[in-house]
C-alpha cells in the first residue's frame, strides 16, 4: 500500500475500463460536469478530481483487508486518520498504546510518544523511572504510616448537667450475729475461731513481773503483758482461779475456762472483752462493793480523786474495790458479775468435727489475729453459700433497719422505692441508690446539700466477731455496672459525718484495630448477668471458669456458672484446690491466663474525702428512731450510726475521647499528593489507565474468539 501525505492517490485498476461498453461512453462520463466545490476541501484541485472520478468511476472498497486497492483518510490539515479495525493485531496493541500516550493526561508520558529521537526518548524514560521510585518510597511510608494505626485523645471539659450516680451503700458487718448463730456450720466456724484465737492470743502473752501504781503506791504483782495498743474497758468477772500465798502479793492466776471446784479457789478479775484478758485477780472475798470519785475510760476507778482533780469533775461512781482499796473497777451494786467459765463456753463443742474438716477451714498453726480473722471471713461466706439467697438475706441487716434518714437536692427519699437490694457475698444486704435506669437523677447545684445526705445506723451490738470495724462500705459506680464493694468501696466510721465530693470522667475509646476494647457492653460468658462489662468483672469471670474448670466447683465469693455448686467449707479437697489455683492466677505469670479489655464506654468517678464528728452536742433532736432523751441518743447514734454526704464538686466533668490520629481520608490526601508531585497523576488520571487496561483486555478476547472462529472455518472447508 502506498501512502501520499497530502493528496488521495490510486492505484489504477485495469478492470475498471472493460465495464463501459464504448467510447463514446466514456467520453461522456468525461463530459459530465457538476460543482463538487460544497463537497471537497477548499485546496482540492477539481480538475483532477474530474480525472481520476472518470479513470476510477467503480473503485473498489478502500477498506477491505483483502482487496488490491488500499487508502487512507486525508484529514483537511493534512493528518492521517487510522482505521485501527483493519490492522492486525500487534499492530492495533501498539497503535492504541501510542495513542494512549498522546493523550493521557499525566505528565512525562506524552513525551515518550512525541520522542524525536532514541536519546531524547531515553532521557525521559530515565526520568520517569527516578520518579516512579521516589514515588514509591513515598507511598510506602504513607502506607507504613497508617498500619500503624495511631490514635489521640482529646480531652474536653464540659459545663453541662452531669447525671448523678448510682450509690451502694453496705454494712461492714454482713450477718447478724443473733441470727447467724443457728445455722450449724457457722457455730462450728465460729466457735474454732474464738478457740484459735484465744489461743493466738495466750501464745502473744507473757507472764512478767511488773510493777503498778495506784494512788501514789506502789505495788508488785504478777501480770500478763497485754499487747501494744490493746484499749479496752474492764469489768468484773468470776473464774476459777489458782492462789499463791508465798509472794504475799495476794494475786491469783485466772483459770478461765474450768468451771469453779473444790480444788480451785473463786476469784473476781478485772477482764478485758476486747482481747479476753482476765488481770489482775484476787478472791471473791478480797473484793467490796463501794462509791470511788473517779472513772476513766476504761472503767478502772479511784477511790479518791488525785491531787488537783477539779470539783466538776469528782463524780460518785459506784465501783468494786479489792480489800486495800488500790485497784478498783466500774460496777454497777445490782448488776450481775460475768462467770467467765460460762463467757468461753458458748464456744461449741467440736467433737463432731471431724480432723479433716478442722483443716479444710484453714487455721492451721495460725498466730496472727490479722491473719486468723480473714481466713474466718472467708469461711463464713463458704458457709453461707451453701444456704439459698432468701435465707441470706433474711440473716442480713433489713432496708430500714440499716437506712433512718435519706433526701436527695434538699428533698426527702422514698427510701422503699430509691433503695434496690442487692445480696453481696461479703457484706451481704447491699442498697443501691439511683439504680433504676430509666430515671434520669442529676444535682441542681454543686455542694452537699444538693447531693444525696443519707443517716445509717449499723447495730454494733449485734457484730460478728469477725467483724473488725463499725461502719459503712459506700461505692460510687454508673448504675450500668456492678458495684463491687469489696474492691472499689469505701469506708466510713461511725460517729462522724463522712463527706464524699466526686467527679465524673466519660471515657471513649476506640475499638479494633485502632484499639483493644470490648463494644456492646458486656460479653457472652460474664457472670455478672444483667450488668455492663467491666475489667474487674472480666477477671472475676476468668477466675471463675478457671477454677470450675480445675476444682469442679465455683468459688463462692463470685457467681457461679450454669449450675455449678460452690465450694464445699469443710471439703478439704475443694479447699486446697481452690487455695492453690488463686496463688497461681496472682503470681505474675498467672495474669496471663486472663485477657481483659477495657470497655469501650467508660465513666469514671473520682472520690475526695473528708470526715467530721457527728452528732454535735447542739443537735438536741431525736434522730431516727431513737426515743430516748437527746443525749442518750447523741451516744447511741455516737457508736452506732453513721452519717454519709455523697455529692458533686463541681457541676463539669471530663470526656475523654480517642480518634484516629491517620484515618483513611489523610492516608488518601498524602497518596494524592505524592503522585501528583512525582508524576503528575490524578484520580482521573487513573480511570484512562483502567480504561486502557479494559480496552486491551477486550481486544485480546476479541483477537481469541476471532482466531478460533478462523480456525473452525477452515477445518470445516477442509472436511469438504
Amino acid at each position: 500500500m502506498n501512502r501520499s501525505p497530502r493528496m488521495l492517490k490510486f492505484q489504477p485498476n485495469p478492470r475498471s475500463k472493460s465495464r463501459f461498453q464504448d467510447d463514446a461512453d466514456l467520453r461522456s462520463m468525461r463530459s459530465f460536469k457538476t460543482d463538487f466545490s460544497n463537497y471537497l476541501a477548499s485546496d482540492t484541485n477539481f480538475l483532477n478530481v474530474a480525472e481520476i472520478m472518470t479513470s476510477y468511476a467503480y473503485g473498489e472498497s478502500n477498506n477491505a483487508n483483502e482487496k488490491e486497492v488500499q487508502c487512507d483518510l486525508l484529514t483537511e490539515n493534512g493528518g492521517i486518520e487510522i482505521d485501527p479495525t483493519r490492522l492486525s493485531y500487534r499492530e492495533r496493541i501498539r497503535w492504541h498504546l501510542q495513542q494512549f500516550c498522546y493523550k493521557t493526561s499525566s505528565h512525562g508520558i506524552p513525551m515518550l510518544g512525541q520522542a524525536p529521537n532514541s536519546l531524547y526518548r531515553a532521557v525521559w524514560v530515565f526520568l520517569l523511572l527516578i520518579c516512579a521510585i521516589q514515588f514509591i518510597n513515598q507511598a510506602v511510608a504513607v502506607i507504613q504510616k497508617y498500619q500503624k494505626m495511631d490514635k489521640i485523645t482529646d480531652i474536653q471539659l464540659k459545663f453541662d448537667t452531669a447525671p448523678f450516680p448510682a450509690i451502694t451503700l453496705c454494712n461492714l458487718n454482713p450477718y447478724k450475729d443473733s441470727l447467724i448463730r443457728s445455722h450449724d456450720s457457722i457455730s462450728k466456724i465460729l466457735g474454732v475461731f474464738k478457740s484459735v484465737m484465744k489461743k493466738a492470743g495466750d501464745s502473744s502473752t507473757e507472764v512478767v513481773e511488773g510493777d503498778y501504781d495506784m494512788d501514789g503506791i506502789t505495788i508488785q504483782a504478777r501480770r500478763k503483758k497485754r499487747g501494744a495498743g490493746e484499749k479496752g474497758t474492764f469489768e468484773p468477772a468470776n473464774s476459777a482461779c489458782e492462789c499463791e500465798e508465798e509472794d504475799g502479793s495476794n494475786e491469783c492466776e485466772e483459770k478461765s475456762e474450768e468451771k469453779p471446784t473444790a480444788d480451785h479457789d473463786m476469784c473476781i478479775c478485772a477482764f478485758d472483752r476486747q482481747t479476753n484478758d482476765a488481770w489482775p485477780c484476787h478472791r471473791k472475798e478480797q473484793w467490796t462493793n463501794t462509791t470511788c470519785q473517779t472513772c476513766d475510760e476504761h472503767y478502772l476507778c479511784s477511790k479518791k480523786a488525785k491531787k488537783g482533780t477539779k470539783r466538776s469533775e469528782i463524780k460518785k461512781e459506784p465501783c468494786l474495790c479489792e480489800s486495800k482499796g488500790l485497784f478498783c473497777i466500774k460496777h454497777e451494786h445490782s448488776a450481775l458479775v460475768l462467770n467467765l467459765w460460762e463467757y468461753f463456753g458458748k464456744m461449741e463443742d467440736f467433737s463432731d468435727i471431724s480432723t479433716e474438716e478442722r483443716e479444710a477451714l484453714g487455721f492451721g498453726n495460725m498466730t496472727d489475729e490479722v491473719a486468723i480473722v480473714t481466713k474466718a471471713k472467708e469461711n463464713i461466706i463458704f458457709a453461707m453459700s451453701a444456704l439459698s439467697e432468701e435465707q441470706r438475706i433474711l440473716m442480713s441487716q433489713a432496708k430500714h433497719n440499716l437506712i433512718h434518714k435519706c433526701s436527695f437536692n434538699g428533698k426527702p427519699c422514698d427510701i422503699d422505692k430509691d433503695f434496690e437490694l442487692v445480696a453481696d457475698p461479703t457484706f451481704g444486704n447491699c442498697f443501691i441508690f439511683n439504680h433504676d435506669r430509666e430515671i434520669f437523677k442529676s444535682s441542681v447545684r454543686a455542694g452537699p446539700q444538693y447531693g444525696l445526705r443519707v443517716m445509717l445506723f449499723v447495730n454494733a451490738s449485734d457484730y460478728l466477731p469477725t467483724s473488725e470495724a463499725v461502719g459503712i462500705r459506700l461505692t460510687i459506680h454508673d448504675k450500668e455496672d456492678f458495684p463491687f464493694p469489696d474492691t472499689f468501696g469505701y469506708s466510713a466510721p461511725t460517729g462522724y459525718i463522712s463527706s464524699f465530693g466526686m467527679r465524673m470522667k466519660k471515657m471513649s475509646r476506640l475499638p479494633a484495630p485502632y484499639g483493644d476494647c470490648v463494644e456492646d457492653g458486656a460479653t457472652s460468658n460474664y457472670i455478672y448477668k444483667g450488668y455492663a462489662y467491666s475489667t474487674e468483672g472480666c477477671y472475676r469471670t476468668c477466675f471463675q471458669e478457671l477454677i470450675i474448670d480445675r476444682c469442679e466447683c465455683s468459688d463462692p465469693r463470685f457467681p457461679s456458672i450454669g449450675d455449678v455448686q460452690p465450694c464445699q467449707v469443710f471439703n478439704k479437697n475443694h479447699r486446697d484446690c481452690l487455695e492453690k489455683h488463686t496463688h497461681q492466677i496472682g503470681e505474675i505469670h498467672g495474669s496471663f491466663k486472663c485477657r481483659c479489655q477495657q470497655p469501650c464506654n467508660q465513666t469514671i468517678y473520682t472520690t475526695s474525702y473528708s470526715e467530721a464528728i457527728w452528732p454535735s452536742q447542739a443537735l438536741n433532736i431525736s434522730l431516727g428512731q431513737c426515743e430516748k432523751e437527746a443525749e442518750e441518743c447523741n451516744e447511741e447514734y455516737k457508736e452506732n450510726a453513721a452519717m454519709l454526704e455523697v455529692f458533686y464538686e463541681a457541676l463539669n466533668f471530663e470526656v475523654l475521647s480517642e480518634s484516629e490520629a491517620y484515618g483513611i481520608v489523610k492516608l488518601m490526601a498524602d497518596f494524592g499528593g505524592h503522585l501528583g508531585l512525582w508524576s503528575g497523576v490524578s484520580v482521573m488520571t487513573c480511570c484512562e489507565f483502567v480504561c486502557l487496561a479494559i480496552e486491551l483486555f477486550i481486544m485480546a478476547i476479541s483477537h481469541h474468539v476471532n482466531q478460533q472462529r478462523i480456525r473452525r472455518r477452515e477445518n470445516a472447508a477442509n472436511d469438504f
